[in-house]
Order: C-alpha cells, then sequence, then structure tokens
C-alpha cells in the first residue's frame, strides 16, 4: 500500500470516462447474475474497457484507502462474471491477492479455472497466502486481509470493537480465539453474549464440536456456575444477568455478539449493566464487541465505564452484492432492473416473465419465484403472520413436491401439529421462519435451507441479526415492521439483511432484489448505512427525563405497559435506584447522561435517592430485578409479608409441577399475583398462562401443549354458542352472531407467541424477583427451613424442563423437543451431565422410534462432544 497509488487512485475515480467504463462493467456484471432471457438495455462492452479498468483496479489495489480498495474487487469480481478468458482471469487473481481475499480467489480457481502463470505472481501469492494463513484445529485456512488484523488485535488481548459487513467472518475469528484461551488457560469463565436464542443455539453447537476433545472444558448455555475450573457461558444478556446475580466470580472474557443491541431499550440497559458488573469485578475483562457495520463505539465504551477500547472496521464486504431494483413495466408482462450504485442507478435490461405480475399484492411472490430458483432465496416479510402468508403464496407457484424434504415434514407432524399448514410448504421446497417458533424446527428449516432442500424462506427481522445463514439471492418489498407501513426499520438492519446476499467461500455474488422500491415511503438501500451504536440508558434518561422523573416519583409511566417507551422508563427508573441504594448515583448520572441540564440533574439525583429510601426491598433483589418497577416489587413484598402473617404463604411457594396435584390451580394463583402487582393486570390472565406455562415447564411435548390449547378453545367457542342461543331464546328477535371455527394454524402461532414472549421472557424476569423476594420474605420472618421448598419455576420455565436430566441434555447441546423425548425413555430423572453424556455416547437408538430430524439433531451432538455418528443417521 503506498501514497502514490492513493493519490493516483482519487484522479481515475474523477475521470468521467473512468465513471462511464464501470458503470458499463457493472451493469453487465449484474445482468450476467440473472437469467439468461434477459433483454439487456446496454450496449456490449468494448474490447478494452475491462482491460482499462483492470489497470484502474490493480491501482486501487494498492491505495491506503477503503474505499479504493472496495473499487478494486468491485472490478475484479465483475470481470470475472463478464469474461472467463485465462488472461481476465488471471489478472483478477492477481488484483485479488493483492487485497488479499483468498476464499474468492479459491472460489474463481475451483469455479473458473483461474490460474497464476506468472513467477512474480506466484510467487506474491505464495508469500501473501503464507502471511495471512492461520492453523485452526488441524486445518490451514487463510484469512482475508482483514480477517488477518482482527486476528493480530485479538492476539493482543485488549479490548477490542470488531465492526464489518455480514459475511465477513468475524464470529468465525472470535470464537476461535475463545477456544484457544480456553485451551491454554487452566481456570476461567468465559461468557458469549448472543441477543438471540436463535443465535445462541448457533453458537453454542460451534463452540461445542471445537472444543470436543476437551470434555473437561463446560460449555453451557444455562446460566449456573459449578466447580468446574475452566467454564463457557453462551448466554443472552438477561441470561447472563442471571448469573450474575448467582455468583461473585469474575470473568475473563466477554464478547459481546451484535454490540449494536447496546441501543436496543431495557435489552441494552441490561447488556450495559452486565458490562459494567464485569469490569466493576475485574478490571482486566477482556472485552470483545462485534457489530456488522457499526460507529460509536467509543462513545458507548464511556458510558460503559471501561477503559479505552481499540477498533478495527471495515465496510468492504468479501463478496459482491448487488442492489436491483425490480419494476414492472407499464402494461407489459416483464420486468425492468436497475442497478443502484454510490453514485445513482444504472439500466441493467428488461424480461419477459412466465408468471403475471399485474397484482401488486402478490408481486413479491411472484418476483421471488421469477428469479429466485438458483442458489436459495431469503424474502423479508414484516410479521409472523404476514410470513406465513407469503410462503403460501410461493408455494402455490410451485408444481412439483420436494422429496428431499419427507423428513422435515414427518419431524413438523409428530412433534408440532399434524394441520400445521408449514408441512404443504416445505412439501414444495418453501418455509418460513420466525423467533418465536421452537427452536429444533428453526434449525431443521435453517439446515434444510444450508442444503438446498428449502429453496425459498421466508423470514422476519429475525433473521437480521447474527445468524449465519447466507443466500445467492435476497429479496425486499419494503422498509417497514410490523402492521403496516408506520414503523420504519433502521436503515442499518435492512442492510445487514441485505448482507445475507452472497456467500463466502462458496460464491462471489448475491443479488439484493429491491422489488418496486421506488414506490416505497423510503428509500434507504440508496447509499450505506452504519449502526450508530449508542447507550440505551443515556438516551432514555436524556430524552425521556420527564418519564423516567414519573416513575421515580412512584407514578405509573404515561403509556401502555407494552410499548417500549414505558419498559425503557422503567428499566432507566430501575438502574438510577440501584445507583442511588449504592451511593453511586452522582458519579453514574454524570457518566452516562452528561447532556442534562443542572435542574434536570438534581432533579434525577433527589428523585432517585428518596425511592432508594423508600423502597425496602433488599439490595439484592434491587441489583437483579430493576428492569422491573421497583415501587410495584416492593408492593408484591409487602403483600408476601402480609401472607405469612395471614398464616396463608404455604400455598404461594412455588412446587414442582411434576410433584404436584394441582399444579394448574397452584400456578394460577402465583402467576394473577404476580401479573397484578408487577403489572397491574386484574381478572384471570395467570389462569390462561398457566395453562401453557405448567406444561411446558413439565417438559411436555408441544403437540401435546397445543392439543390442550385447541380443546380450550374449542370449549370457549361451545360456550360462546351455548349463551347466544340462551339469548336467542330470551329474545326471540335476537340476531345470532356468526362464531367462527377454530383455525388450528391461529392457534399454534398464538401458542409459541404465548410461549416465548410470555412464558420465557416476562414470566422469567418476574418469576426470578418473585422467588428472590419470596426468599428474603420467608428469611425475615423466621422462616428460613421453608426456602428450601422453593421451586425455581423462573428457570424452569426459561428451559422448558424442571429435571436434572433433561437440564443436563440441554447442557450438553440437545433442544428442548429431543431433551423431552430421550427424557421419556430414560429411566432416572436425576442424572447429571457426566452421566447424560456418556448415555448419548452409548445410545442405541434402534429400540426408539425418533424422527429423523431428533436422530440428526443427537447424531450432531455426539459429533460434538468427542463421539461418533450414530448408525445409520
Amino acid at each position: 500500500m503506498n501514497n502514490f497509488a492513493t493519490e493516483l487512485s482519487r484522479r481515475l475515480i474523477h475521470s468521467s470516462e473512468f465513471s462511464n467504463c464501470l458503470g458499463k462493467l457493472q451493469s453487465v456484471g449484474a445482468a450476467a447474475t440473472l437469467p439468461n432471457k434477459l433483454d439487456r438495455n446496454i450496449a456490449a462492452l468494448e474490447d478494452d474497457v475491462i482491460g482499462k479498468l483492470l489497470y484502474c483496479a490493480s491501482v486501487f489495489a494498492q491505495s491506503t484507502t477503503e474505499s479504493h480498495i472496495g473499487l478494486a474487487q468491485t472490478i475484479a469480481f465483475n470481470a470475472m462474471l463478464v469474461c472467463q478468458e485465462s488472461s481476465v482471469m488471471e489478472r483478477c487473481s492477481s488484483i485479488l491477492t493483492e487485497i488479499g481475499n483468498f476464499p474468492s480467489i479459491k472460489y474463481a480457481e475451483t469455479h473458473y479455472g483461474s490460474k497464476l502463470s506468472s513467477l512474480i505472481g506466484m510467487i506474491q501469492r505464495s508469500v501473501v497466502e503464507h502471511l495471512n494463513t492461520v492453523h485452526v484445529h488441524g486445518q490451514s485456512i487463510a484469512l482475508t486481509d482483514y480477517q488477518k488484523t482482527v486476528w493480530d488485535s485479538l492476539k493482543v488481548g485488549e479490548s477490542v470493537a470488531v465492526s464489518a459487513p455480514t459475511s465477513a467472518g468475524k464470529s468465525f475469528l472470535v470464537i476461535e480465539h475463545l477456544c484457544r484461551r480456553a485451551l491454554l488457560e487452566k481456570s476461567f469463565i468465559f461468557v458469549y453474549i448472543a441477543p438471540t436464542r436463535a443465535l445462541l443455539a448457533e453458537v453454542h453447537m460451534k463452540i461445542k464440536e471445537r472444543l470436543a476433545s476437551n470434555p473437561d472444558i463446560r460449555v453451557t448455555d444455562i446460566p449456573s456456575c459449578d466447580d468446574t475450573p475452566g467454564q463457557i457461558f453462551i448466554l443472552t444478556q438477561e441470561r447472563f444477568q442471571v448469573l450474575l446475580s448467582v455468583t461473585s466470580a469474575q470473568v475473563e472474557l466477554v464478547i459481546v455478539d451484535e454490540a449494536q443491541n447496546l441501543s436496543d431499550g431495557a435489552r441494552g440497559m441490561i447488556l450495559q449493566n452486565c458490562v459494567e458488573q464485569c469490569f466493576d469485578r475485574n478490571e482486566h475483562t477482556h472485552v470483545v464487541m462485534l457489530a456488522p457495520g457499526a460507529e460509536g463505539f467509543r462513545a458507548a465504551v464511556e458510558s460503559l465505564g471501561m477503559p479505552h477500547i481499540s477498533e478495527v472496521s471495515t465496510t468492504v464486504s468479501p463478496v459482491l452484492q448487488n442492489r436491483i431494483v425490480v419494476s414492472k413495466t407499464p402494461s407489459l408482462n416483464q420486468l425492468e432492473f436497475k442497478l443502484l450504485t454510490e453514485h445513482g442507478s444504472i439500466p441493467i435490461g428488461s424480461m419477459g416473465c412466465e408468471r403475471g405480475m399485474s397484482t401488486p399484492e402478490s408481486r413479491l411472490a411472484s418476483v421471488a419465484l421469477e428469479l429466485g430458483s438458483q442458489g436459495g432465496s431469503l424474502v423479508y416479510a414484516k410479521t409472523p403472520t404476514e410470513a406465513a402468508k407469503l410462503a403460501g403464496s410461493l408455494a402455490l407457484g410451485i408444481s412439483e413436491d420436494d422429496k428431499e424434504n419427507d423428513a422435515l415434514v414427518a419431524f413438523i407432524k409428530d412433534h408440532i401439529h399434524p394441520e400445521y399448514h408449514l408441512i404443504n410448504m416445505v412439501r414444495k421446497g418453501v418455509a418460513f421462519h420466525y423467533g418465536q417458533m421452537p427452536a429444533l424446527l428453526r434449525e431443521a428449516i435453517e439446515n434444510a435451507f444450508r442444503k438446498g432442500s428449502i429453496k425459498f424462506l421466508v423470514c422476519t427481522t429475525t433473521l437480521f441479526q447474527g445468524i449465519n445463514l447466507p443466500a445467492r439471492n435476497v429479496f425486499l418489498n419494503t422498509p417497514a415492521r410490523g402492521r403496516g407501513e408506520s414503523q420504519i426499520l433502521d436503515p442499518a438492519l435492512l442492510w445487514n439483511f441485505a448482507g445475507r446476499a452472497g456467500r463466502m467461500t462458496k460464491d462471489i455474488v448475491g443479488n439484493v432484489f429491491l422489488v418496486d422500491y421506488d414506490s416505497w415511503s423510503e428509500q434507504p438501500m440508496d447509499k450505506f448505512s452504519k449502526f450508530t451504536i449508542k447507550s440505551a440508558l443515556t438516551e432514555s434518561i436524556t430524552q425521556n427525563v420527564n418519564d423516567v422523573l414519573t416513575v421515580l416519583s412512584g407514578s405509573s409511566a404515561p403509556g401502555n405497559p407494552r410499548d417500549d417507551s414505558y419498559r425503557n422508563a422503567v428499566a432507566s427508573a430501575g438502574m438510577l435506584i440501584t445507583k442511588a441504594r449504592q451511593d453511586t448515583i452522582s458519579d453514574f448520572l454524570l457518566r452516562v447522561a452528561p447532556d442534562l441540564d443542572a435542574f434536570e440533574y438534581r432533579q434525577v439525583r433527589q428523585l432517585a435517592n428518596k425511592a432508594s429510601e423508600h423502597i425496602s426491598l433488599p439490595e439484592s433483589v434491587i441489583s437483579s430485578s430493576w428492569m422491573l418497577n421497583l415501587f410495584a416489587l416492593n408492593n408484591l413484598m409487602s403483600f408476601l409479608v402480609q401472607s405469612v402473617k395471614n398464616g396463608v404463604i404455604d400455598e404461594l411457594i412455588p412446587k414442582n409441577p411434576s410433584d404436584l396435584r394441582g399444579s394448574f390451580g397452584h400456578y394460577t394463583r402465583i402467576f394473577n399475583i404476580i401479573f397484578e402487582y408487577v403489572k397491574g393486570y386484574g381478572g384471570n390472565y395467570g389462569g390462561y398462562v398457566s395453562r401453557i406455562a405448567v406444561r411446558w415447564m413439565e417438559g411436555k411435548p408441544y403437540p401435546v401443549i397445543i392439543r390442550y390449547e385447541l380443546k380450550a378453545k374449542e370449549g370457549e367457542i361451545q360456550m360462546k354458542r351455548f349463551n347466544e342461543k340462551m339469548l336467542q331464546l330470551a329474545n326471540r328477535s335476537y340476531k345470532e352472531k356468526n362464531i367462527k371455527p377454530i383455525n388450528p394454524n391461529i392457534v399454534i402461532k398464538d401458542t409459541f407467541d404465548t410461549i416465548e414472549d410470555v412464558v420465557r421472557f416476562q414470566l422469567v424476569q418476574m418469576g426470578k424477583a418473585y422467588i428472590d423476594i419470596l426468599t428474603h420474605v420467608l428469611i425475615s420472618n423466621g422462616l428460613k427451613q421453608k426456602v428450601a421448598e422453593i421451586f425455581d419455576f423462573s428457570m424452569a420455565l426459561e428451559l422448558g424442563v424442571c429435571t436434572l436430566t433433561s437440564r443436563a441434555f440441554l447442557e450438553l447441546g440437545l433442544s428442548r423437543i429431543a431433551a423431552s423425548v430421550l427424557q421419556k425413555e430414560i429411566p432416572d430423572s436425576d442424572w447429571d451431565v457426566s452421566r447424560a453424556r456418556k448415555a448419548l455416547l452409548e445410545l442405541d437408538h434402534t429400540p426408539f422410534k425418533f424422527s429423523q430430524v431428533i436422530l440428526e439433531e443427537i447424531s450432531k451432538v455426539r459429533v460434538a462432544l468427542g463421539g461418533e455418528k450414530l448408525v445409520g443417521v
């Protein structure tokens, strides 16, 4: 890299001839990725255009400016797509060698027969590749230049922020770094924070597989410490908070994946608090933050009170990602294509279509079917309901069934419901995907997509973060999320999703199709957008200080308890009360909210101190449950104290539902109390939740839970019909209402939503607070002996099992579905992890009728534990 090349690059870029030539090459390159029936609206490339541009690219590749390097790669990729002549391919390989993109070089060698023939070129390739090569688990892997820079920064051991587009290979590097440290150190606690359970499961299995030959290292996603010297936790921020509340141990390494979630309201505040606690315990904690194209790390670090953090960032993706605008030609059944570039749009061509494109509502599905049959396609939908409808539309456009998905179809029938509409879609090679789906179902769909038997995957924003699921094509027709068009997505989120187009090591190009883009309410894909990392706590206190003051005064926050603004105000107030109780409120406010004026600063500090004095909760409860309304928890504690005095506390001590007759009534009572005091809900909402939650804790399979929900809904409809009939008999002029029959798919979705949003999120947080407060009340009132009777229903709700054996299987990496199926066949409910591991490694599955999907998961976990695949799987 040199300054002369940088200056020459600037001059070349400002040349009008260069701009014209580049536009032509990009347009022809994009056209080469589209179906052959494309009618190109541009002239063919002149003979010397590619040669001139490759000369420019060779200069750009030596520049010190990142945008120039990106241009060099863009030219090389497009030239490879347009012309596979040996001389052109050799020059492209030389350019990719110069910028250190070895995965793409190897792809070109495999698919295009690209080879370096000159001695200088071969020597350069050999030297640079050797310098970029690392040895990972017995394999030599040539990293990109950016990956090598990250790798070297991680080895230094200082805190670092890593920012790069999706598919740049960030997670692979930090996971390997974590595993190498684990193999070198004798005693440690490492934590990998993932924002979603889907990403958590993926990282958990990768680390287990990497450390399969070292069973003495505990790798778990369950937030509880044991006496193992080396422990690696893969946790959401909520689970990490639980871990910190049950142990005072120091954490040596914290990896924060999707670090932009520091800006994510109450969840971002929890993440910030966890990192702060790690530094309070050990100022030498090594923090690694990962984000898919982000800025603002330094300000966020100051808010966290962390020491200096270095940044390693790039905006260059290792693959070419075309942003292609797709529009229907007026009055004709054809599509028009334009390529979006940094300097505007370039026409590509038009294409007559086999399918009619005249219906705007179904155009996204029509375009996806027309253009996305090769290489796997991700299609965005705003909501889970819309995802199912869109997947259904795609399935209607495919005539033949795909026999490769028979095992997945059988799994869905057996482990979800035989009438689930996903079944007919999967038969056609189509599926939908959203966060509330059962983990094993979601993972089975992802695996089928990776293998290619699922060709179209309709997804919500769940796939916008973290999960390694690249595709050849990405389809978008809106910048919004949720119902309607009012909730506009952060442009950085859309760019992150678009970054899934193109698969490093498997391709050099991916297409992002923007359907009817010109009619979108906004055009966020015109220019690259980074995430701006901010402290959610800073934002909430500074911009919504009046709402925070309202909560600190003991009043309810304005708005709906289900709204983000309400939850953020409650969580901010809770954090401030925590700091007031710790007598650090003044310094904390100066650090996290430096923009408050003097009057606001004084108000916040005074009300936080006053609230801290008024609330009699023990500090252990405040510090672990500050994200809930602490005034409400204080009232809950008063209620429990009064229950002790009234002699009725025994019925409020949670019991293991598997050991208790009448467990539904028992938990209905407890849940109603929790919802009434913490959320302010009246009525019998706890009754509805308990019939799902109790079965969930017992490890009951989804078909059983769904069957009971369908039965309950049928009972409700029968009751409505009976009441309508009584009203009709009492008043002959009464018009009978049309009561709709049950739609099993709506009940299935509602059940999934209740499990994930209420049972495994809200009730887990509130349940932990309830248990902590109950424990304090019992001890304070001389009933310490009763503490042992408390069943940790909060953890059982989180995991979905209540036996030690099932929990051990979960820790080993099995999903809840597989763990519950195995537990039925195990003659002991109290196995520890070592016994469960031995059983998995020795398992003979032939006497049991396990589905193929479950057998594949068990086989995968066996390999990750250092064993062999199941025979015949």
